[in-house]
C-alpha cells in the first residue's frame, strides 16, 4: 500500500497510521458489524462526532444497519445494560462501536464495562458485541474489546513525539485528531465493503480514500478559497459553523479545532442551530458543510445570515445548487455516489478542514499577534 504524501505534516503520519492497520483485525470488525442487527455508536467530543459520520453513512446505505444513539429520544433506557436486551429483543444482535484513541474515555468505559458485565450474567455472548477502535490494545477498553468483540488498533500520535509542556494542549484534544482521522478513514472503508459484501475490499478502499482524500486536501491548502477564508477569520468577528446530519458533525468537530484558536483572539465559534447559538452580525463568517448544496433548513441558515450581513463560505459536493447560489464563496468536493451506497464526501471534508487552524495560526503570526504557548507548541508539532 503505498502512502500519500500530504504537505500538511500530520497528515502523512495519519496515511502512515492507516497503512500499518492490521486488516485481518479490520476484517473482524466487518464481521462483528455486519452480524449486528444494531449499532450503538459511543465516544467522546470529535472522536464521536467522527463515528457519527460514518454510522450515519452504514445507516442511509441500501440494507444498512439500524443504529441508535445514545442520545437518541428513542434509546430505550438510561443505561446501555438495560437498553441492549431491549435492543436485542426488537433488532438482533447489538454492537456497541466505540471511538477511543486512549482507550480510556470515560463515558465509553462506563458503558463497555456496564455492558460487559451483563454479558458475563447472562451468558448471551453472541447477542451482543463491544467493539473497540482504538490506538492502546493494551488499554481498559482495548482489553474489554478483545474479551467480548472486536478490537481493532488505528495508531494515534506517539507519545515520544510530545513534550512535556503540551499538557494545556492535550486537555483540549487538538493532537487527537491523528486518531480521529485515520479511525474514521479505515471504519469508512469497512462500511463500503459491508455494502458490497466483500471484506477482502477493505484494504484497497482505504487505499484509495487515502488518495482521493490526499487530493482534496492539498487541492484545498492550495485554493483561494482557503486564503480569503483565513483572511475573513483572522478578523474580529464570530465564526459559525453548519451543516445537517453528516455535515453537521463535520461543522462541529471543525468549530472545536477553530474554536482554539479563535478564542485566544477574543473571539468565539459557534455551531449554527444549537441552544447556545446568538444570532449572527454584520461581518460574522459562516461556513457550512453540505453535499447535496439543497439542504431546506441550511439554507434557510444562509439566507438569514446574508440578510444580516454575514459572509457564506460553503463546502459543497455537487455544483449549481441553491447553498451555492447563497454563497460568497465556494470549495467543491464532488463525489460520484452509487445510489443507496456510503457517501465519502464527509470524510474528504473533514480531512479538507482539520487544517484550517494551522493556516490561521500562521496568518496570525504574520501580523505579531501574541497567541498562548500550547497554542505555538501544537503549530510546531504538526509543522516541523
Amino acid at each position: 500500500m503505498s502512502i500519500p504524501k500530504s504537505s500538511v505534516g500530520y497528515l502523512t503520519q495519519v496515511y502512515q497510521n492507516v497503512s500499518e492497520v492490521d486488516w485481518s483485525g479490520a476484517e473482524a470488525l466487518y464481521n462483528s458489524l455486519r452480524s449486528a442487527g444494531v449499532i450503538i455508536p459511543d465516544g467522546e467530543g470529535r472522536s464521536k462526532g467522527a463515528l457519527s459520520i460514518v454510522c450515519s453513512e452504514i445507516a442511509k446505505m441500501r440494507g444498512g444497519k439500524v443504529v441508535i444513539d445514545r442520545a437518541d429520544i428513542g434509546f430505550p433506557d438510561r443505561d446501555v445494560d438495560g437498553a441492549a436486551p431491549i435492543l436485542r429483543e426488537r433488532y438482533g444482535p447489538v454492537s456497541l462501536l466505540i471511538f477511543s484513541g486512549s482507550g480510556r474515555s470515560l463515558i465509553p468505559l462506563v458503558d463497555a464495562q456496564k455492558l460487559a458485565l451483563y454479558i458475563t450474567k447472562s451468558g448471551r455472548r453472541r447477542d451482543y458485541s463491544i467493539d473497540v477502535v482504538t490506538s492502546d490494545p493494551s488499554s481498559p477498553l482495548g482489553r474489554l474489546g478483545m474479551e467480548f468483540g472486536t478490537c481493532l488498533v488505528v495508531k494515534g500520535r506517539e507519545l515520544e513525539e510530545d513534550t512535556v509542556d503540551t499538557s494545556a494542549f492535550k486537555s483540549v484534544g487538538i493532537l487527537g485528531d491523528v486518531f480521529i482521522l485515520g479511525a474514521s478513514l479505515v471504519l469508512q472503508a469497512i462500511a463500503e465493503s459491508l455494502y458490497s459484501g466483500r471484506p477482502s475490499e477493505i484494504r484497497s478502499r482505504a487505499a484509495r480514500l487515502m488518495e482521493e482524500t490526499n487530493a482534496v486536501v492539498e487541492r484545498f491548502v492550495n485554493s483561494d478559497f482557503l486564503t480569503e477564508l483565513v483572511s475573513l477569520l483572522e478578523r474580529r468577528n464570530l465564526c459559525f459553523f453548519a451543516g445537517l446530519g453528516s455535515g453537521r458533525e463535520v461543522a462541529r468537530m471543525t468549530a472545536v479545532r477553530m474554536g482554539h484558536v479563535k478564542r485566544a483572539i477574543g473571539d468565539q465559534v459557534y455551531v449554527a442551530g444549537e441552544s447556545s447559538t446568538p444570532p449572527p452580525r454584520a461581518g460574522d463568517v459562516l461556513v457550512v458543510i453540505s453535499y447535496s448544496g439543497e439542504t431546506e433548513v441550511v439554507a434557510a441558515w444562509c439566507k438569514n445570515f446574508k440578510k444580516l450581513g454575514g459572509t457564506i463560505a460553503s463546502i459543497l459536493g455537487r455544483k449549481g445548487t441553491t447553498i451555492e447560489s447563497l454563497s460568497d464563496m465556494v470549495f467543491h468536493i464532488e463525489t460520484e455516489v452509487e445510489p443507496g451506497a456510503p457517501n465519502d464526501f464527509y470524510i474528504k471534508a473533514a480531512f479538507a478542514t482539520s487544517p484550517l487552524p494551522i493556516y490561521l495560526i500562521e496568518k496570525l503570526q504574520e501580523r505579531g499577534l501574541k497567541l498562548p504557548e500550547y497554542i505555538i507548541r501544537w503549530y510546531h508539532s504538526v509543522t516541523g
